[in-house]
């Protein structure tokens, strides 16, 4: 098990013919534990979300288990590399190379849920996903396709892609956006990506407007003001009125570009933007995850 202050264990499986590859950092304590899937954005890696969101300080600190899945690089011989073998995740846009390649990520994600639940004593009514970017839009996807499984989701600066259908079953979501990010534009537009390639991203509101119509919600978003990790510049809008219970978060930082909210900035700021501690990202994400089973 690892303890505070250890280094992340490894987990590598088996899926569909292609061996996956994950880090976790799990408490003490006999549990059961809340699980927490942090999917990292499109060239990143495990270590490297691990390091810049702060989940693995936030699982030792709280007491849950956090788990981080690598993507997949064009050219699994070689080591990853953001510009020439990005890994990323097969997000239900079609984008990138990893449609091409088949790889069910929303398979590795269940099959990562079950391994963890034969280590570690797991609490199955809190398992919660979130991401950054692409990896977003693979929690997205994971929460649509795993529902049964799933107490809620929080991506990070990524679009939902499809419009789902009624969910398996409720799963409340918390959806942080930069309003100041070029990658993916609050108003929605067409994007030249680090990889040299242009495409349209969606309005960011559009993708909680989807996931609330799948939820059925009755009542209206409302404007509420929170303190808990946030500054001035930080916009939230509630819709409550949903199946068991079940609630859309819209969050809006002001000043923050394509980072994680209160992490350092990993691409040049002429790329992605400026950082901002407006909004201590993770501590906020586990607030509202800790509401929900």
């Amino acid at each position: 098990m690892t303890r505070r202050g250890d280094a992340p264990q490894e987990i590598e499986l088996e899926v569909g013919g292609r061996r996956r590859r994950a880090l976790a950092v799990a408490p003490e304590g006999a549990g059961p534990w809340p699980v927490v899937v942090m999917f990292h954005g499109a060239g990143a890696t495990a270590a490297l979300a691990l390091q810049n969101t702060g989940w693995g300080a936030a699982a030792l600190e709280h007491g849950f288990l956090a788990l981080f899945p690598e993507g997949t690089p064009p050219h699994p011989d070689r080591p990853p590399q953001f510009r020439q073998n990005p890994q990323a995740w097969n997000d239900g846009s079609g984008r990138g190379h990893v449609p091409r390649s088949g790889v069910d990520d929303v398979a590795f994600t269940a099959a990562l849920l079950d391994e963890a639940a034969r280590r570690w004593p797991l609490d199955p009514a809190r398992v919660y996903l979130t991401g950054f970017s692409n990896g977003a839009a693979m929690a997205f996807l994971a929460a649509i396709e795993l529902a049964e499984r799933i107490s809620a989701v929080a991506p990070v600066a990524g679009h939902l892609w499809s419009e789902p259908a009624a969910l398996a079953r409720p799963v409340s979501l918390c959806h942080v956006f930069g309003a100041a990010d070029p990658l993916n534009p609050i108003a929605g537009g067409d994007v030249a990506t680090p990889w040299g390639h242009t495409e349209y991203h969606p309005p960011a509101r559009r993708s909680a407007a989807r996931w609330t119509r799948a939820l059925g919600c009755t009542a209206p978003a409302v404007e509420v003001v929170e303190h808990a990790g946030a500054d001035d510049g930080v916009r939230v809008e509630v819709t409550r009125g949903c199946a068991d219970g079940a609630e859309v978060r819209y969050v809006e930082v002001a000043d923050l570009g394509h980072v994680w909210p209160g992490g350092a900035r990993l691409l040049p700021e002429k790329i992605g933007g400026r950082a901002s501690n407006r909004l201590r990202g993770t501590e906020y994400l586990w607030e509202f995850f800790r509401r929900h089973r």
